[in-house]
């Protein structure tokens, strides 16, 4: 074995003299006790990470008359209680917090039809929101090209659609290519509408 050897360099060895001393065992608190304390008991609401030292039997006497709540109403137990069910944080009623208000606006949601009203965000008939719906500038050209304005329904625009197609077909028009643009601009306004969730 060698004595510089880098496995057993990091070995430590304690002394066999030097003992740790024991710690002098605390005396029990209750008054006229002089047994040694092996137990702690909390000493109470106002003084939490605090303890009293006590023997066996005046742990168990301890223990039985010790309640948390002394010195509090009846309200202020149930609030306490209720507030510790969940952590002590805060809590709101389902929906009513900021982010729940702003989702119902926001992104993907204002795209779903919802004709039941489960999502309640409209308290009008289907009837009105689809007369009074505002399309933007493509949705306009689109219903523009399939010779429709804006209030036609997306059954109107489909069968507008197949109509136009159907009429301006090659294969209807005895293989004339001259109506292909226009067949063009109008499969393209069909698909604008698709797109934009209109049909």
């Amino acid at each position: 074995m060698k004595l510089d050897s880098k496995y057993f360099d990091k070995i430590r060895i304690t002394p066999r003299g030097s003992k740790p001393e024991p710690k002098a065992e605390a005396k029990c608190e209750w008054p006229g006790c002089d047994k040694p304390a092996r137990h702690k008991a909390p000493k109470g609401r106002n003084a939490e990470g605090q303890f009293h030292n006590y023997c066996t039997a005046h742990v168990q006497e301890y223990n039985k008359t010790y309640n948390y709540f002394s010195g509090m109403t009846d309200g202020s137990i149930s609030d306490y209680q209720k507030a510790s069910q969940l952590g002590e944080r805060p809590t709101w009623k389902l929906g009513q917090n900021a982010h729940a208000r702003a989702g119902s606006t926001r992104g993907t949601a204002r795209r779903f039809d919802d004709p039941l009203e489960i999502l309640g965000r409209s308290q009008r008939k289907p009837a009105e929101q689809v007369l009074g719906r505002g399309l933007k500038r493509n949705e306009m050209q689109a219903l523009a090209t399939l010779g429709l304005d804006e209030n036609a329904k997306p059954e109107d625009a489909k069968a507008k659609y197949k109509l136009l197609v159907k009429r301006l077909h090659p294969d209807a028009n005895g293989g004339s290519r001259a109506n292909e643009d226009t067949l063009k601009a109008v499969i393209h306004a069909y698909d604008t509408l698709r797109a934009s969730g209109f049909c």
